[in-house]
């Protein structure tokens, strides 16, 4: 079965946090040394307690993370993570740079990864 990946984007507060950090519209890919079952857990763990909606797309080498067509869901995202070998590549961007992703969704991926 093909499965389908999508890139992600970050939210504004990344960018008022620190300067010189990505605008939302370029995204931010971080790097983490924990297996996609182990950063996915936490994640999810993350929107449940928050009461966020999510859903998964799963692919060979990692998956896909989003809120898009969530009912009700404000910042629209993806977020991608990808098996690079020893080392996953976790990509956040929002779905429209108008409209920035939750600060509880990026502070989860920066917990997370």
């Amino acid at each position: 079965m093909k499965q389908v990946g999508i890139v992600i984007l970050v939210s504004v507060f990344a960018s008022a946090v620190a300067p010189g950090a990505p605008r939302a519209q370029d995204g931010v890919t971080l790097a983490t040394q924990k297996s996609v079952d182990q950063f996915g857990g936490c994640f999810v763990d993350a929107q449940d307690r928050a009461s966020l909606a999510w859903s998964y797309v799963p692919k060979e080498d990692g998956g896909t993370f989003s809120n898009l067509g969530a009912e009700g869901a404000r910042g629209q995202y993806f977020l991608a993570i990808s098996d690079r070998g020893a080392n996953r590549q976790v990509r956040l961007e929002a779905v429209d740079a108008r409209n920035p992703v939750d600060t509880r969704v990026v502070r989860a991926v920066n917990q997370c990864a």
